[in-house]
């Protein structure tokens, strides 16, 4: 289940490169020491330290107790993901750190992307061709634009849903999407 954010200042907190990788580390991979995220992030246990507590300030990372191994003390994410509205409260405040944070969101999944332009040639002939990006353009109303992310979203989590068995050639793979109104002065 994703989890709304709905304080600003959470928002602004969420809003750092790091963080959003931790977060993303921990929900997707699953629990995980600061020791073990400071090797896969390339950051220090020190900077880790620091940014996990900054996100489990805001509840969106917990202490997994469960799974600790002698000294490492692993952490876990609260949700499946975290959710946020554009205008929240309709305070300037909360409308910029919610385009802070998505500025953000995106500049990461654009990097990924644009990793994955880099290598292509480094990947199998059936990954290069199971890769996809695409685009389309359609006039819609914001209820039936509500309803098709919706769906997009709904197919989305039934593959990636941590429940879901793993196939032994499966790899990591980033969706990514949006569906934005396009301004009138800018055509698509």
């Amino acid at each position: 289940m994703r989890r709304e954010i709905t304080d600003p200042q959470a928002l602004r907190a969420l809003a750092h490169p790091i963080r959003l990788k931790l977060l993303e580390l921990l929900t997707v991979d699953g629990p995980a020491s600061g020791r073990a995220l400071a090797g896969r992030t390339g950051e220090s246990t020190a900077s880790v330290s620091y940014h996990v507590a900054q996100l489990a300030k805001w509840g969106l990372v917990e202490p997994a107790p469960d799974l600790a191994h002698g000294r490492e003390r692993p952490w876990r994410a609260t949700s499946r993901g975290i959710t946020w509205s554009a205008t929240g409260d309709g305070s300037p405040e909360f409308a910029a750190a919610s385009r802070a944070l998505r500025e953000q969101f995106v500049a990461h999944r654009l990097a990924v992307l644009e990793a994955y332009q880099r290598h292509e040639s480094t990947f199998a002939p059936d990954w290069q061709e199971a890769a996809w990006v695409g685009e389309d353009i359609g006039y819609l109303t914001p209820a039936e634009l509500v309803e098709a992310t919706e769906r997009i979203k709904a197919v989305i989590q039934s593959y990636t849903d941590p429940g879901r068995p793993r196939q032994e050639t499966a790899r990591q793979v980033a969706f990514f999407g949006y569906a934005v109104p396009v301004p009138e002065d800018q055509p698509a």
